[in-house]
């Protein structure tokens, strides 16, 4: 049988953990002098890591990992978009 005492430490804990994401975003908010724009421009939006290539960068990609993979990369020509000028 678990003891009460235990047991009530243990929600304790667990209430913490729950409140942690929390506290951390209030202790940057308090950083940022309780600022709301100064603390948005803190965050990592999805925008700035989740960026999507464009239809060339795209191409560039698929032909240099064409290439990479041919098992005579070594013998033949490199394609004309991954020479370097």
């Amino acid at each position: 049988m678990i003891d009460i005492e235990e047991y009530e430490e243990n929600m304790k804990g667990a209430k913490a953990y729950r409140n942690l994401p929390q506290q951390l975003m209030m202790k940057r908010f308090e950083e940022c002098d309780r600022d709301i724009h100064k603390f948005w421009s803190t965050i990592e939006w999805d925008s700035d890591w989740l960026r999507h290539d464009t239809p060339e960068e795209k191409h560039l990609k698929d032909v240099k990992r064409e290439f990479e993979a041919h098992p005579l990369k070594n013998w033949i020509e490199k394609p004309k978009e991954l020479v370097e000028f």
